[in-house]
């Protein structure tokens, strides 16, 4: 500096802390984001305390070093807020990247001490035209400077910074120029929901940063608990390295633990007025609060006011809707506030004026989680009974479900309501045997007249506890009672409760469809869908569409029913938000239907947490389809063993006599998977298993598994060159699909049939049937139909093309997807021909030269003459292009005819 003795400088300042020798995660993500807008006149990070900006910036301020620009640095406190001593600082920061910096801002400051802001800023822009290239300031923690005019000033300087000159500013008030509307091009921000960490961030935090081993689900519930909060993450790894049970801390991680109290009552509280921190304590008992609410609670008048310096200021709140009304506390910040809360006093009072508020303003279901917080089990009774089967129809009811869990069995007991949304909550938790006994018990009560029913409401509640029973036996695949209970209650349910009979409609349709009954599926949505029409129930209109949804694909209209859970799944995100329970069943069944149309990349990613977080009335139908399509897709993209792998996981999960329709359906999958691999014994002995699996049932119980035992013998069949065996069972199953709901079937049967008769010689029956069904499945969405089986397709299409060139070459299109499948999964299309050729008793010959045994041996064990087995040999090795059996043998593995020796 020109005058060096105008006030002593602290050096530290002008350049980011020092991290030593510490461990740092390197921000890479938000680097790069920042780095991309590099350009921008000025860039604000704007978040709450302890997200990490300084070192944030400090890693961008090295990345933009590296990248050969000029960078100052600023690190502000409170004594920076006297304009000359800030100029004279700023002054400094740019004399580090630039010598002789500032003499128009020097010359303002010797002419007149207390210049105007404009004077100054005027200099200093003065000085900054002087400089040559792209020039970075970044000015961190600028919310410590606090005076007057600095929003005027602030303004007026972005306004006429050069444009080689770009700001960066970090601070934990929402800054005046983010408030303008439009905000201006030239500004970039990041704020504090920017600056959380990723699960994969956080993962490497604690391996890399921290050495602390965790495992998947210790992290999960880090990052939930925290929500990606740095500082947050940080402490917890200081407590964690001295914590033997890890597994037992992060359960008890609050706002309350010692090291994230201390941080916040020092670094957040210490600085609010005694009127804040009130305001903070009282409104923490809120789950979430706008502006009335937290009048209510605080006996105040200014709380809309408060909440706008609370976004302002940025403390730990998070906004809930697009207007601005609705809030909440970060998790650790509530809990913080409640236990400082706690020691004033008991915080009864408020959830009780927070209970009542909410009921009258129509907010049932808050109303009662505050009344049984409260402890006000009465009030919080008398709520359910007037208002649970609306909660129930409008899918709210999730947020209430998990208390039960946590009240004294003499409450439960006392009152009826309280038992019938346990029932609900043990039917979640997949309590079933416990779910059913307590709702024998309370439509017992009731019905007996033992239980005290005021309100009307009531009645409807026991509607819901027969829904609910038939639900539970739903999802047990108890699929004869769950009809039984919804055809007594449809007969007894008057007109005037449509809510109730769509409700038990909508139930009996999904035990229908289970059952392959789809035609009497679909009367009964048809039935749900004329009660809807004069009921208030949006959950209940998803629901119906996703059966329906799923009963068109049986109808052989995949598309249709992609558009019908396309549009379901867009009003529960618009009406229940993103992550909604009834997203998941609803994701499921549209990945299954998305597949079929060879488009279910778009929802692979939800598909994991939709199978696991679940709506109650999601049976395991729905969850196998999600896992089958995991399984298909991860296979079929290439990755064979992985996509094997996780469908074995899942049979293995399919044990017992809830789940013989899915087992079936998932086994079938595997021998298709095992012949693609080329392992046909393998294949064979999981074929052979089906057959016994559902040869222990009743004849016909499940059509639809039946079918897919049929395509799967006949795969099997093909395999081992016993066209006619195919045949036969292919031709046996499609004469019993004569409904209109075994279009699918219909069409994946005369698939492999057409298959199967070119394969025993009679081409023209083969290409008479083929066509229309090509045809008839393209227009209905189909393309997985022939992908999945292009191992066989193939072959055949080929032929197909030969023979009818002109029909074919409107379909060349098909033709390279089904050779580009065989080459995703390395089966080599110019050999399938090949492979086919081997009959069945020249492979089971094979299989037994490999083992070792003589033509003698052979002959005595398939009772054949020796003679015949040399025939068979001289034939399999003219096939093979091989002249001994231990060519034979090796070429045979290389084929996959021996793939399991």
């Amino acid at each position: 500096m020109s005058n060096p003795n105008a006030l002593p400088l602290l050096r530290t300042k002008l350049f980011p802390a020092p991290f030593g020798s510490r461990p740092q995660l390197l921000r890479s993500a938000l680097i790069e984001r920042l780095y991309a807008g590099r350009e921008q006149r000025l860039v604000i990070l704007s978040a709450p305390a302890g997200c990490g900006k300084s070192t944030l910036l400090s890693q961008y301020r090295q990345r933009l070093l590296e990248g050969g620009a000029r960078v100052a640095w600023l690190s502000c406190d409170e004594s920076d807020s006297e304009p000359s001593r800030l100029m004279r600082y700023l002054v400094a920061a740019m004399e580090v990247i630039a010598s002789g910096f500032g003499q128009h801002v020097l010359a303002a400051l010797r002419e007149s001490a207390s210049a105007s802001h404009e004077v100054l800023i005027d200099a200093f822009v003065a000085d900054l035209k002087g400089l040559e290239g792209e020039v970075y300031l970044i000015l961190d923690d600028f919310h410590r400077i606090r005076h007057p005019a600095m929003r005027e000033a602030s303004r007026y300087l972005t306004e006429r910074l050069p444009g080689n000159f770009h700001l960066i500013t970090s601070m934990r008030y929402q800054p005046h120029l983010l408030e303008l509307r439009p905000t201006p091009t030239w500004i970039m921000s990041l704020k504090g929901i920017d600056l959380r960490m990723t699960r994969e961030e956080t993962a490497t935090y604690f391996r890399e940063v921290k050495h602390l081993p965790l495992s998947a689900e210790q992290l999960r519930q880090l990052q939930s608990r925290t929500e990606g909060w740095i500082t947050g993450l940080h402490l917890a790894g200081l407590s964690l390295q001295r914590h033997a049970d890890r597994d037992a801390y992060i359960a008890s991680l609050s706002g309350s633990e010692r090291n994230i109290a201390d941080y916040l009552a020092e670094d957040v509280m210490a600085g609010l007025s005694e009127g804040m921190c009130q305001f903070l304590e009282q409104t923490s008992v809120l789950d979430e609060l706008n502006a009335e609410l937290c009048n209510a609670v605080t006996g105040r008048r200014d709380g809309q006011e408060m909440l706008q310096r609370l976004q302002t200021e940025q403390l730990f709140v998070i906004p809930l809707d697009d207007k601005g009304e609705w809030f909440r506390y970060h998790h650790l910040f509530a809990e913080f506030l409640q236990a400082r809360l706690a020691k004033r006093g008991d915080p009864t009072l408020l959830l009780h004026t927070a209970a009542r508020w909410c009921d009258n303003h129509d907010q049932a279901d808050r109303a009662i989680r505050y009344a049984l917080r409260a402890r006000d089990f009465p009030f919080a009774a008398d709520l359910l009974e007037r208002q649970g089967a609306r909660l129930v129809a409008g899918n709210e009811v999730y947020g209430i479900l998990g208390m039960f869990k946590n009240l004294p069995a003499e409450v439960i007991h006392e009152h009826p309501v309280f038992q019938i949304f346990y029932a609900w909550q043990l039917a979640f938790d997949q309590s079933f045997a416990e779910a059913e006994a307590l709702i024998e018990d309370v439509s017992s009560r009731l019905l007996q007249g033992r239980g005290k029913v005021v309100h009307f409401g009531m009645l409807e509640l026991l509607g819901v506890t027969q829904v609910l029973k038939a639900l539970v036996l739903l999802y047990q695949d108890k699929l004869e009672a769950c009809l039984k209970i919804s055809r007594h209650w449809l007969g007894m349910v008057p007109d005037n409760q449509p809510v109730f009979r769509a409700a038990l409609s909508c139930v009996q349709a999904a035990a229908y469809a289970l059952l392959g009954e789809y035609g009497e599926a679909g009367k009964s949505i048809a039935v749900a869908r004329d009660c809807l029409r004069s009921a208030d129930s949006e959950y209940l209109q998803m629901m119906a569409s996703m059966i329906e949804s799923l009963i068109c694909k049986e109808n052989g209209e995949p598309a249709r029913g992609r558009g019908l859970a396309e549009a379901a799944r867009e009003r529960a995100a618009r009406l229940f938000g993103r992550h909604n329970r009834i997203g998941g069943p609803l994701v499921l069944a549209y990945a299954d239907l998305l597949y079929e149309e060879d488009r279910h990349a778009l929802v692979l990613a939800e598909l994991p947490r939709a199978t696991t977080w679940r709506d109650v009335a999601t049976p395991v139908e729905l969850i196998s389809r999600g896992e089958l399509v995991m399984a298909r897709a991860r296979f079929f993209a290439g990755e064979a063993e992985e996509g094997l792998a996780r469908l074995d996981s899942w049979l293995a999960e399919l044990q017992g006599a809830r789940f013989e329709r899915v087992f079936a359906l998932a086994m079938a999958c595997k021998v298709q998977f095992l012949l693609w691999l080329g392992r046909p014994n393998e294949a064979g002995r999981a074929c052979l298993q089906l057959q016994q699996h559902l040869g222990a049932l009743p004849e016909g119980r499940y059509a639809d598994a039946d079918a897919a035992l049929a395509m799967a013998e006949a795969r099997v069949a093909l395999s081992e060159r016993r066209a006619d065996r195919a045949q036969a069972c292919l031709e046996a199953c499609l004469a019993k699909q004569t409904a209109a709901h075994h279009r699918d079937r219909r069409l994946r049967l005369a698939l492999l049939l057409s298959v199967a008769y070119w394969r025993k010689g009679n081409s023209e029956k083969a290409f008479a049937l083929f066509q229309p069904t090509l045809e008839e499945a393209w227009q209905n969405g189909y393309r997985r139909l022939f992908l999945d089986d292009a191992l066989w397709l193939l072959p055949f299409w080929e032929a197909w093309q030969a023979a009818e060139p002109k029909r074919a070459a409107h379909w060349a299109g098909m033709a390279a997807q089904l050779r580009e499948q065989c080459q995703r999964l390395a089966v080599d299309h110019q050999n399938l021909e090949e492979n086919q050729d081997i009959s069945h008793r020249e492979r089971e010959i094979l299989r037994f030269v490999a083992a070792g045994l003589s033509n003698r041996d052979i002959a005595q064990t398939v009772h054949l003459s020796e003679a015949t087995i040399k025939w068979h040999l001289h034939n399999l090795f003219a096939k093979l292009g091989v002249r001994s059996r231990t060519q034979a043998v090796l070429k045979g593995k290389s084929m996959g005819l021996l793939g399991e020796l």
